[in-house]
């Protein structure tokens, strides 16, 4: 028998969508016959996501692809605009969510520990930590995605986790966070299945942001940190998330995408 295309019609929401991973993400998807919506903080890069995606597949009906706002710095209203969007975007729970792939974050400003304050250090979880917690207690409802090995809730990391560049004990500190969050929620939302992609230096506006506070140099110290001898791209490491979706049996799962930067 044929291998199936298990991406074929699914309903697949990604947050931070308009750019970087999460776009690659959303491409990806799309060119397996998915249905999309991407999600970002912004409506005119929203839009022009939408449009970038619709002239990217000119073939694909145009309803395939859609696109929402959500501030997930707005932390007081954060629950009451994701219940917003899931039931927009599922018709009231009629049309479940199959997938959902959190790639939002904000800037790479990482205090350092000699600077950091009380509020500075919490700010670095309010996208990264907090958004995926309030997006699983919204799932665990069963309104918005079926409660099956099929559906799937992937976050995502980052290699400081378990190398951490000099400054970057807070950034560290929370990717921990989020790993540790990804296992637990596996366990409480079981069975949908739940994992947690692993990137390294991935060449996406967030690096390169980072790279022109920093300098040039950054990027060569990047590539050199690494067995590849280069930094990622964000349309292989979509395929980590891909395999998240396609993958039945991986569940509370790392995917590591650095290029054996670990190992140098």
């Amino acid at each position: 028998m044929a291998h199936p295309n298990k991406l074929q019609n699914a309903r697949v929401l990604v947050f931070g969508g308009t750019s970087g991973i999460g776009f690659a993400t959303a491409s990806l998807c799309l060119s397996q016959g998915s249905y999309v919506t991407i999600s970002g903080s912004n409506q005119g890069r929203i839009d022009n996501t939408v449009k970038r995606l619709h002239d990217a597949y000119p073939s694909i009906p145009k309803d395939r692809v859609s696109g929402y706002v959500v501030d997930l710095l707005d932390t007081p209203s954060l629950e009451s605009n994701l219940k917003s969007l899931f039931e927009t975007i599922t018709s009231n729970g009629a049309n479940k969510i199959d997938h959902i792939a959190f790639t939002a974050g904000d800037s790479l400003a990482i205090p350092k520990i000699q600077e950091v304050t009380a509020e500075s250090s919490m700010q670095l979880g309010k996208v990264r930590l907090v958004a995926p917690i309030i997006i699983a207690k919204l799932l665990s409802t069963g309104t918005y995605m079926a409660s099956s090995p099929s559906s799937s809730f992937t976050i995502t990391g980052g290699v400081n986790t378990k190398k951490p560049l000099p400054g970057w004990a807070m950034g560290s500190a929370w990717g921990s966070m989020a790993e540790g969050l990804m296992r637990g929620l596996a366990v409480d939302l079981k069975p949908i299945r739940v994992n947690l992609v692993e990137p390294g230096a991935i060449q996406t506006p967030l690096l390169q942001g980072f790279i022109d506070r920093t300098g040039p140099g950054v990027l060569d110290m990047f590539k050199k940190g690494t067995l590849t001898g280069e930094v990622g791209q964000p349309e292989d490491t979509a395929e980590a998330y891909a395999w998240f979706m396609k993958d039945r049996f991986a569940t509370g799962t790392v995917a590591q995408t650095n290029g054996g930067s670990l190992l140098t």
